[in-house]
């Protein structure tokens, strides 16, 4: 995996370096995911990938350095290869509108990057450093219409920099995060509801709109809420809250800290992978 990194028409030195302004990680994620052991779905579908998600940057500044992850040729690249494996037949559109013009398919898939975070290796101690990517997934019916809204978390870790700014561990560490959501999208997505028509070969539906204020307009919300941690990990149980202790007893210890989001599940399994 080879990263390359942006150069910057900066004076020599790493004094002159920082006062010039223009210390940049550029991150570049780069790779192919190896051939899935899968069982392609019978299904032929549209996938979109725009210009804006084929060119998706995240941009921040952390402690007087310019980061820019440079997401979206991977995006591209690694969406069409999940997408190819996971269906006998997937073709490539810039937009929905584009894709609805194609005879015999039957879904449409729109992947969008809403998320990136990542840890160099001063916040980890030098120990290591680590991506986060979240994925949003529109499916929608061979007309265009929206029929579910899927999440996806993809994590990715990477060595710490032995020299340099640690751009080509954050690029190893994008990419195995990449990688994650694809493998969580292959195995997981033939399970979800909305893939059964799929797997008989059959196209997806518009869902019938509930009638305003109906308990199945109430689910319909809740089934396309967002939620920012993985699915798969082991549930946390529920415990009922301690009794208060008797006077004369010792105070309580302090409750238990909650779990990190990694040990976490969503509240709506039907709508997150």
């Amino acid at each position: 995996m080879n990263l390359r990194h942006i150069s910057h028409l900066c004076l020599p030195g790493a004094v002159l370096l920082a006062l010039s302004g223009c210390a940049t990680v550029a991150v570049r994620p780069e790779g192919d995911l190896p051939r899935p052991l899968i069982v392609a779905t019978p299904a032929k579908v549209a996938v979109v990938i725009t210009t804006e998600a084929g060119n998706y940057v995240h941009k921040e500044s952390r402690a007087s350095v310019n980061y820019e992850a440079q997401l979206g040729p991977s995006h591209k690249h690694i969406i069409e290869e999940i997408f190819k494996a996971e269906f006998t037949e997937a073709k490539m559109f810039d937009s929905v509108d584009a894709a609805r013009l194609e005879p015999g398919i039957m879904a449409i898939f729109e992947p969008r990057i809403e998320q990136f975070s990542f840890a160099n290796s001063k916040e980890t101690g030098g120990v290591y450093t680590a991506v986060t990517i979240r994925y949003q997934i529109f499916i929608y019916a061979p007309n265009g219409e929206l029929v579910e809204t899927l999440t996806l978390t993809g994590y990715g870790s990477g060595p710490a920099p032995k020299i340099g700014n640690g751009e080509e561990e954050l690029g190893i560490a994008s990419f195995a995060a990449m990688r994650d959501a694809a493998a969580k999208f292959l195995t997981q997505f033939p399970t979800l509801d909305v893939a059964k028509p799929l797997l008989v070969s059959q196209a997806l539906t518009p869902k019938v709109k509930p009638e305003p204020g109906s308990p199945e307009a109430a689910a319909a919300i809740a089934d396309v809420t967002i939620e920012a941690v993985p699915i798969n990990d082991s549930p946390v149980v529920a415990t009922a809250p301690a009794p208060e202790p008797a006077p004369s007893t010792p105070p309580a210890s302090p409750p238990a800290p909650s779990p990190p989001p990694s040990q976490m599940t969503s509240r709506y399994p039907a709508a997150s992978i």
